[in-house]
């Protein structure tokens, strides 16, 4: 008997972005603004060039993010990815080759349901032609957020001057056979992600990886980037016109970096 590892549609896309430049992808919240706001906002992203988008947030309204789903699906050319944030998120119904799902443990989670249990509930619920699930690990390091996710999360964060820490963590990440790790320090992340982890994570592991939480400048993406960041997860920055101005500059600066051939079983 002969088994095939095989990973998905989207997540190869993704992988097809980064063979040419670091993947910016912006992250819609779809409880702040209403559907026509995310409309305007798509449109927006779509004139910059984005390919690729995160939807949803640590207590997702299930059915906004299915509206939401629906208009990206029906209008739109974006592959996008979902997050686990309550059992609803499994139910979501997104199409083959077009949405997929973070199938992430929050790694170093004190709260179990963040840790495991999500993932065994959700398993059995799963329609994984509709949404496309993707070995993440999600991992907070110290950036003194208050954030909802931390709250929830209960998370035991790696300290800033700890990088030896995130190597670890990420190596047994990897090992356990995860293919994405996040880096985050939660929503209102006073903190750019620490650069010294993602350049020792970069260097060490094969892993893609994702800063998110607290990066509201050129100068933050930029060291992120020059550290080995395989993409960028941006969020509260494009909710205002400035910040998606900043969100431009950051998306054709990554076009600045070199691309990274990533290469699994299919």
């Amino acid at each position: 008997m002969v088994s095939i590892l095989k990973i998905g549609p989207v997540e190869r896309s993704i992988y097809s972005l980064r063979e040419s430049s670091p993947v910016v992808i912006p992250q819609i919240d779809p409880d702040k603004q209403s559907v026509d706001e995310s409309i305007k906002m798509l449109k927006k992203l779509d004139l910059i060039g984005v390919k690729h988008i995160a939807i949803g947030s640590s207590l997702s309204n299930p059915i906004l993010a299915q509206e939401l789903f629906e208009v990206i699906i029906k209008d739109f050319d974006f592959t996008f990815t979902t997050y686990v944030s309550t059992t609803s998120s499994f139910l979501l119904k997104g199409k083959l080759g077009r949405s997929a799902i973070y199938w992430a443990t929050v790694f170093n989670a004190n709260n179990l349901f963040f840790l495991r249990d999500s993932l065994v509930m959700g398993a059995p619920l799963i329609k994984t032609d509709l949404l496309e699930p993707i070995p993440t690990a999600y991992v907070f390091d110290e950036r003194n957020s208050k954030g909802t996710a931390n709250w929830l999360a209960q998370p035991n964060p790696i300290p800033n001057e700890k990088p030896e820490i995130s190597l670890a963590t990420a190596l047994a990440c990897e090992y356990l056979g995860m293919r994405f790790y996040i880096m985050a320090g939660g929503s209102g992340s006073l903190l750019p992600p620490p650069e010294s982890h993602v350049k020792l994570i970069h260097k060490k592991t094969g892993l893609f990886v994702i800063p998110t939480s607290g990066i509201k400048s050129v100068s933050h993406a930029k060291s992120l980037l020059e550290a080995g960041a395989d993409a960028l997860h941006i969020g509260t920055l494009i909710e205002s016109e400035d910040g998606l101005a900043e969100f431009k500059k950051i998306f054709n600066l990554s076009k600045k970096f070199p691309g990274r051939k990533i290469i699994w079983w299919i």
